[in-house]
């Protein structure tokens, strides 16, 4: 009887939980629903005003300047993102510009775009298949700042973000685990190059380091919070992002909460659940906040409208007939592999950098815990498999944007590393295990049972 009343509370404990963690995610919604309004009454003037200085000084666009790294920039994608939001009758509402998110050309005509917007030319282009949630940021800083002015912000952004997911990560873990998943990543990519040639990516990249820190400092505090951060994270990234790298803070962040799962607890299977639940959860967050965006458009701007819309696009990322496009299976794999071989000039170091420490990782994990730890290097590279899912699913999108999207390569290699030199971090101390097992017995005094479930701390580490 009482082992039934256990199993019963634990699943009602559980039942909440999930309903909480969704009721965060459905009030996220109309909370970056709310942010697009507050970005779209940013007068358009002082914006047009300085993207004709920009165009003047040849600091707009053209695209596919060279990046100086090894690849082209995605200037396109910059000339969209400055656009984005210009062009609106200037009597329309705030809302109703934030619902179908208006937007003048990209690079090729986006310059006579802006010389037409600034003589008072409306445009009825709308583009809402996209959150565009960068406005929020982008529209006030060009305001005040200007093109310059933006990649620099964009820039501190990045790297800002950055030191912080190196912290988190390393707060959760150790810091060889840390550098080994974020520094393939800084050093196999052109992502130092994106403030100058490409800030749309800039900011993309920030909200990936954002998503790994909300899941580690969450995970620091318990599992389950962990999981809510890893939700969070995902839709703030869908938010801003162009659907240029998912699978990136996606393996990223289901590898942090795995990984601070297992170095917390030393037991296996409870991190490769958890692992499993954050990746999931973070798949899940971020098709649920791009579907609230259209669910948002068919609230304001009609159902068969936005149904159409959607059609088009779903069908087109995922099997569309493009230039150079094969539909074989595992195309998108194949093609991002191949591109950031051949092009990305560190490619050939960043492989044997990371080679070497997850050798090293390894032959440490054995000394340290035989088959055990080796099981445990497994577990934890299993997220850096969203790659080439996602390189599948999308197989369209990731050919014909492989010289971005490639940067999912070295992500899967830093999670494997990563993973690597996790099995082989050492064992806390007895003391240390004294210590965490006293302040997990004080915390249970002090909070009810229901909200530390997931905060127990063990003092040994079992077998697999």
């Amino acid at each position: 009887m009482a082992s039934t009343a256990v199993k019963s509370r634990t699943r009602l404990l559980w039942f909440r939980k999930g309903l909480r963690a969704l009721g965060v995610l459905v009030a996220l919604q109309f909370v970056l629903m709310g942010l697009l309004v507050v970005g779209q009454t940013v007068p358009d003037k002082p914006i047009v005003d300085n993207l004709m200085t920009a165009v003047k000084e040849g600091t707009y666009g053209p695209s596919a300047i060279p990046d100086r790294m090894g690849t082209p920039s995605d200037t396109f994608t910059e000339c969209v993102v400055v656009g984005t939001g210009l062009g609106a009758d200037p009597e329309e509402s705030a809302r109703s510009r934030a619902a179908r998110m208006p937007r003048i050309g990209n690079c090729d005509g986006g310059a006579e775009d802006i010389k037409a917007v600034a003589a008072g030319k409306v445009f009825n282009f709308d583009y809402y298949k996209y959150w565009a949630g960068y406005t929020v940021f982008t529209r006030p800083v060009l305001a005040v700042a200007g093109m310059d002015g933006l990649r620099i912000a964009s820039g501190a952004l990045m790297i800002a973000c950055l030191f912080g997911a190196l912290l988190a990560v390393r707060a959760r873990t150790n810091t060889a685990v840390s550098l080994g998943l974020l520094l393939p990543f800084v050093l196999g990519t052109n992502m130092l190059s994106t403030p100058s040639t490409s800030f749309s990516q800039s900011i993309s990249i920030a909200f990936i380091f954002l998503s790994v820190i909300l899941t580690a400092v969450g995970a620091g505090r318990s599992r389950y919070l962990g999981l809510l951060g890893a939700i969070v994270g995902a839709g703030l990234f869908c938010y801003v992002d162009l659907l240029t790298t998912p699978a990136i803070p996606w393996a990223m962040s289901g590898f942090t909460l795995a990984a601070a799962t297992w170095y917390r607890t030393r037991r296996l299977g409870t991190a490769a659940l958890w692992g499993v639940l954050g990746t999931v959860a973070w798949g899940a967050a971020f098709a649920f906040t791009w579907v609230s965006r259209w669910a948002f458009g068919a609230a304001f701007l009609g159902l068969d409208r936005t149904v159409a819309m959607v059609k088009e696009n779903v069908g087109f990322r995922t099997s569309g007939d493009w230039k150079g496009v094969s539909n074989a299976f595992g195309a998108g794999v194949t093609r991002n592999v191949d591109y950031w071989w051949g092009h990305i000039p560190t490619s050939h170091l960043v492989l044997l950098g990371c080679a070497v420490a997850a050798l090293v990782g390894l032959l440490l994990a054995w000394r340290r815990g035989g088959f055990r730890r080796w099981a445990v290097a497994l577990v934890l590279s299993l997220p850096a498999a969203v790659v080439p899912f996602w390189y599948t699913v999308v197989s369209n999108h990731s050919q014909i944007h492989a010289f971005f999207v490639n940067r999912g390569v070295p992500t899967a290699l830093a999670v494997v590393t990563a993973a690597c030199l996790l099995a082989a971090a050492r064992p806390r101390s007895d003391r240390e295990s004294r210590d965490a097992s006293v302040g997990a017995r004080t915390r249970r005094e002090q909070v009810p049972d229901s909200e530390h479930d997931d905060d127990r701390a063990p003092v040994r580490e079992p077998a697999v």
